[in-house]
């Protein structure tokens, strides 16, 4: 039965070991992979190794390599082709800061091969944990065998492991401390105590986790800090690869502008927001609204070149104009419906784009002539659910673009010249993406633009300080490929190029986002350069021009479900037009707007310098395991005294020699004296029982030497022998 016990207690320790610490890496670098099958290859080997190691010592572990090395040469070429992804992927991620050479370039692996490779890669930490766990119950060696396969995924900030998988593995460390620190010198119930040392361990860890839940965790400023410094230092003595990239927008001499010629999406570095006052908005309605700037039409795989707005057309202005004219028949059919007209006026005071005329969605037409004054539609749902419930006897025989003649624009926008224009490698890729994504590219155009919408907003990881692409990558692949993080232009412009390669007219689109509380109704609401904002628009022969917001939310907060953006109307949570509690405090509530975020839904506010209300995730880790280190060596303390102390004077003097024993082994070469040994040799061989002065004088010198050693070694040698050896 113990027997059992203890190959149960190391198989346990073993998965979990090799599954967190292969967690770690697949998580942090998004490698795709079949966890069920994994987890089946892991468990196996964790159970097989336990059982070996268990009956046949070390010779139980290198008998299991032969087949686990047969096993590998009958998958070797798929497990060859995931290894090189594997290798190409994380060098490329280090390449872009540390002089570090991309390998294995134009490496490329299936979900298939990448699942193979991690599958080999974990049964082969297996037999190495077996060694540790198994046979030394050793937490120094399985910290060594995992950290450093852990540590490649601290690329600084850019690629974090999955946090549970962390805490898996501290739980695995702390509860080999704890076996060991309550049996030190007995091999077998080390194992034994497996199960109340975990339990231990997740009873400290279950105790930080209350202490400081992670919803109040500054992970990633505490992270930001020290990743800004270490960039610097490195810049400065020349290890390191900095390429800042291009913030959007940008200041220049004090002028903040849109670039609306020439926008380096792939040259998109840390975007800095400097709470720079830009435009003053009243609104007549509380809301959060969407305020059109400017959209761009060709991408080179790098950046947007040419500005569509430059110079709108008769037919640009009514396809933009057709969702309002929709609005207005809807309101007319029905007047009860939550359909309201907003009365909005726009002042710039900080804006020195030029080329752009800002106004808010569902815009009526006869308010295009007066500028930065504008009425237009409140609108609770999106425009297609809103004319999908117009009466079909108060729908037009023809359909209302029609009645203004917008054929011929159709046809304009579905040409490849314009809206559709895409690179065809990079057209090709993303039909790949799209397709994996379960992505119908023969649904209708709303249901295509809706299935890309919801795929973007919950893909990836919204950052402000994404990684530039490199020069030679085409951005749009490398985005949803390799990067997988950014803000609101990378998220933008991959939806753009998704879209039209799917088929679907699309442009990117930038400008404002505006949340206005009831407080603020007709009152002046400042817009910094957080508020700036990007997102597509989408060309529909009904509809006419759809706004659709694509960035994910990080914050609870964005569009729901990837539907088209219900610009105005859709009032997102906070933000209840009609709620006549409102507090005072309206844009400090969860999910609000902030002027100095960044101004898009569901994305982080501004760093707030005084809000520092949280422990960062590794200052808790470090608090844990100091925590755990000093258990260790108060349970070490006890088991001796108690040990020393026991009614078997036999058995208490085999305890203080083996002490003594290893004391000689981590701190000092001194032979103990001959009569010391003589005595623990008679305790242990002779049918003699040991008299209580015999114990003393074993225990004393065991004491004795103790304090000898311990008040002679460094300060290091000391935490090692004590912490780490449980001396």
């Amino acid at each position: 039965m113990k027997r059992a016990l203890t190959v149960f207690g190391s198989f346990a320790l073993i998965l979990a070991a090799v599954s967190c610490t292969m967690g770690a890496v697949i998580s942090a670098f998004w490698f795709t992979v079949d966890p069920l099958i994994l987890f089946l290859f892991w468990a196996v080997a964790a159970l097989v190794v336990s059982v070996a190691t268990s009956f046949w010592r070390a010779k139980g572990t290198l008998i299991l390599l032969v087949p686990a090395l047969a096993l590998m040469l009958w998958w070797l070429p798929e497990i060859v082709e995931g290894g090189k992804w594997m290798v190409h992927f994380i060098s490329s991620e280090y390449s872009q800061w540390l002089f570090v050479p991309v390998l294995f370039p134009g490496a490329a692996a299936s979900e298939y091969e990448q699942t193979l490779f991690f599958a080999f890669f974990g049964v082969f930490l297996s037999v190495l944990l077996s060694v540790s766990i198994c046979l030394r119950r050793s937490a120094f060696l399985t910290i060594l065998f995992t950290v450093p396969i852990v540590f490649l995924t601290f690329v600084i900030i850019f690629n974090q492991a999955d946090s549970i998988f962390l805490a898996g593995l501290l739980a695995v460390y702390l509860a080999l401390l704890f076996s060991g620190a309550v049996f030190p010198d007995s091999f077998r119930k080390r194992g034994l105590a497996v199960f109340p040392a975990l339990a231990a361990a997740l009873l400290l860890m279950g105790a930080a986790y209350i202490t400081a839940p992670p919803d109040r965790y500054n992970r990633e400023d505490f992270v930001n800090s020290i990743d800004f410094y270490f960039r610097n230092f490195a810049a400065r003595t020349g290890i390191m690869r900095i390429k800042g990239g291009v913030g959007w927008p940008s200041i220049f001499n004090d002028a903040w502008s849109f670039n609306t010629d020439n926008v380096a999406i792939a040259e998109a570095g840390t975007r800095e927001i400097m709470n720079y006052g830009l435009l003053e908005v009243v609104s007549s309605h509380a809301g959060s609204f969407y305020l059109r700037g400017y959209a761009m039409e060709h991408f080179n795989g790098s950046r947007w070149i040419n500005n569509t707005d430059g110079i709108l057309s008769q037919d640009d202005f009514l396809a933009l104009s057709v969702p309002a004219v929709i609005a207005g028949v809807y309101g007319s059919s029905d007047p009860g419906n939550a359909v309201s007209i907003v009365s909005m006026t726009l002042e710039r005071t900080g804006d020195a784009s030029k080329g752009i005329n800002y106004f808010p969605y569902y815009t009526y037409p006869s308010t295009w002539g007066a500028p930065d004054q504008f009425a237009f539609y409140y609108v609770r749902d999106g425009i297609i659910s809103l004319y999908e419930t117009i009466p079909p006897e108060d729908l037009p025989a023809v359909s209302i673009s029609s009645q203004l003649g917008l054929e011929a624009y159709g046809e304009h926008v579905q040409s490849r010249e314009t809206y559709l224009q895409i690179r065809g490698s990079t057209a090709e890729g993303l039909r790949r993406i799209a397709q994996e994504a379960g992505i119908d590219s023969g649904a209708s155009r709303e249901k295509i633009a809706e299935q890309v919408a919801e795929f973007f907003s919950s893909f990836g990881r919204y950052t402000l300080t994404p990684l530039t692409a490199p020069e030679d990558e085409d951005f749009a692949l490398y985005f949803l490929q390799t990067s997988r993080q950014g803000y609101c232009i990378h998220y933008a412009t991959a939806a753009t190029l998704m879209l039209r390669a799917l088929g679907v007219p699309a442009r990117f689109t930038s400008g404002f986002v505006v949340s206005v509380s009831h407080n603020e109704v007709n009152l002046p609401v400042v817009l910094t350069d957080g508020n700036a904002h990007s997102w597509v628009e989408v060309y529909f022969n009904e509809y006419g021009w759809l706004p659709f917001e694509v960035t994910p939310p990080s914050d609870g907060f964005g569009a729901p479900d990837g539907r088209p953006l219900p610009v105005p109307g859709y009032t997102p949570p906070g933000f209840d037009a009609y709620d006549p509690d409102w507090p005072d405090d309206n844009r400090n509530e969860p999910g609000a707007l902030q002027p100095g975020g960044t101004g898009a839904p569901g994305q982080p506010v501004a760093d707030d310098p005084s809000d520092r209300s949280g422990l960062p995730l590794a200052a808790l880790i470090a608090i844990a395991v100091v925590a755990a280190l000093f258990i260790r060596v108060l349970l070490a303390r006890l088991y001796r005294k108690k040990s020393f102390a026991q009614a078997d004077t036999n058995a208490a003097i085999i305890s203080a020699w083996r002490y003594i024993s290893r004391l000689n082994r981590g701190y000092r070469s001194d032979q103990p004296p001959k009569p010391i040994e003589e005595l623990a040799l008679k305790a242990r061989f002779s049918q003699h029982t040991m008299t209580e002065a015999e114990r003393s004088r074993v225990v004393v010198y065991a004491q004795t030497v103790s304090a000898d050693a311990y008040g002679k070694a460094s300060l290091l040698r000391k935490l090692w022998v004590r912490c780490i050896l449980g001396l």
